[in-house]
């Protein structure tokens, strides 16, 4: 059994490529616990809840690893949770694992919006810093935008918080005028899928193979239990959601 954790990231994506895996929310704090225990023999973590609940701890995930589980993420709390538990086993997969495995990109937030509920199919309605810094870059690239014209997007994106970021937001603090609003919005949605998107796609497809992504040589470890895991094990449900 094949298990994500996924809900903005992959908004908008093709629901065949989906198939292959059983799709669950955002991830909370006992989730990677309960697949683990509902069987599951590989978990991706894409997306997963903060804020106005308990995030996913990373004990979970060498407890997955320990139990013999292939454990992967990406583009959100995936890329970051893959990033710190990479020496354990933890498969991480696409640009932004890598910017944070490399330490080009150190903020949790950078990966951070807002989004619609789950009966609303997790629609984004903000943008992260790492969807929107690429496009800026290929704005740039592609001679949409002019040196400084960038620099003053990437400091207004920079400076919003994600809850208020928004491609118009960012525009509205650069004071870009309507002419150049409507040209970049244009050339903007024609760059097809965000960054997010591209990863999540990416460890999906490799999570549905039967074939390790990568062959790490890795140290082993003995999954070293605690109070608080022991705590958290008792608390959990551990009754499968999918059968709720």
């Amino acid at each position: 059994m094949k298990i994500v954790f996924a809900g903005p990231s992959i908004h908008g994506l093709d629901n065949a490529l989906l198939a292959a895996c059983e799709m669950r929310p955002p991830a909370g704090c006992g989730d990677v616990l309960r697949a683990v225990v509902a069987g599951a023999d590989a978990i991706g973590l894409i997306d997963g809840v903060f804020e106005s609940e308990r995030s996913v701890w990373h004990k979970e995930m060498l407890f997955a690893l320990a139990s013999g589980v292939r454990v992967m993420g990406a583009a959100s709390i995936g890329a970051l949770r893959a990033a710190e538990c990479q020496a354990f086993g933890m498969e991480g997969i696409g640009a932004i694992f890598e910017q944070y495995r490399s330490g080009e990109r150190i903020c949790d937030a950078d990966v951070a919006l807002a989004h619609a509920p789950a009966e609303l199919g997790y629609v984004p309605l903000t943008e992260a810093l790492v969807d929107i810094e690429p496009v800026i870059a290929r704005l740039a690239a592609e001679d949409w935008l002019g040196a400084d014209e960038a620099k003053a997007l990437l400091a207004a994106a920079r400076h919003i918080h994600f809850k208020q970021r928004t491609w118009n937001a960012v525009l509205d603090a650069a004071d870009f005028d309507e002419t150049r609003r409507a040209e970049l919005l244009h050339a903007r949605r024609s760059f097809g899928l965000s960054q997010k998107q591209r990863d999540a796609s990416e460890m999906i497809a490799a999570i549905s193979s039967s074939e390790p992504l990568v062959h790490m040589d890795l140290h082993t470890f003995e999954f070293s239990r605690t109070a608080f895991f022991d705590q958290l094990q008792r608390q959990t449900p551990l009754k499968d959601p999918a059968q709720c």
